[in-house]
């Protein structure tokens, strides 16, 4: 069965142009395009192999390079296209500080991924200059000073205990999913209460607290059956399976 390359729609073997489209049929045999989806399969395990045989160092590198690359064209793009419509930079400012922040963000996650502490304070002082400039773009210090510091502070700090106990762990396993349900609760208290207090000018917990002791009974099932794995324990015997 010969099918148009540029519509699908079958043809017969004597046909010259598609009935439906209209568009020249090639001389090419079914025999040469399984020949040439053979080559691009080849072509694209060869791609693999290469990415493959490139060391950590060398893959944090080439996603370093693409990061770059995307976050400058889109910096470029959205400069001209704002300089263009208004004649003037308004809203692309907001774009571009942020595609700097996260281009600054990668840098530090692929140079600095064992200096996990360096790398998170730099993540968190980039953040909240990010904060600081959108409230002077607005020319009012609101959200970002008051509000998003805060924020984005608790959940580096949460994000740095877990990394912390996770990298203590010997053996790791379902205990990293209790690990993750209890960071979750813990940053949903703090961000209640920040919102909270920044509000009403007083804490006040209610549904982060439903999400705390929601997530703690799973963690701590969780938790016991994986350090009972770790000693060894039957847990079909234990369980009455």
């Amino acid at each position: 069965m010969i099918l148009c390359k540029n519509c699908g729609v079958e043809l017969e073997e004597n046909m010259k142009n598609c009935p439906l489209c209209g568009k020249h049929i090639s001389e090419e045999s079914p025999d040469d395009e399984k020949e040439f989806q053979i080559q691009e399969t080849r072509q694209e395990e060869r791609l693999l192999s290469d990415f493959r045989e490139l060391t950590p160092i060398q893959r944090r590198r080439l996603f370093w390079q693409l990061s770059a690359m995307i976050l400058l064209s889109g910096m470029i793009v959205t400069f001209i296209i704002d300089l263009i419509i208004n004649k003037d930079i308004t809203w692309s400012k907001y774009t571009m500080s942020s595609c700097l922040a996260l281009f600054l963000i990668i840098t530090m996650i692929v140079f600095l991924k064992r200096k996990i502490i360096v790398s998170l304070t730099g993540s968190f002082i980039i953040t909240s200059i990010l904060m600081v400039l959108f409230d002077m773009f607005n020319k009012n210090i609101g959200w970002g000073t008051k509000l998003g510091i805060p924020l984005v502070f608790a959940f580096y700090l949460v994000v740095f205990v877990l990394i912390s106990l996770v990298r203590r762990s010997r053996q790791r396993g379902i205990n990293l999913i209790a690990l993750f349900l209890i960071a979750s609760g813990i940053l949903s208290v703090c961000i209640e209460g920040i919102i909270s207090l920044q509000i009403n000018n007083r804490l006040n917990f209610q549904w982060s607290v439903i999400a705390l002791v929601s997530v703690l009974p799973v963690s701590a099932i969780l938790l016991f059956i994986h350090y009972r794995l770790r000693k060894g324990t039957d847990l079909k015997r234990f369980f009455h399976i």
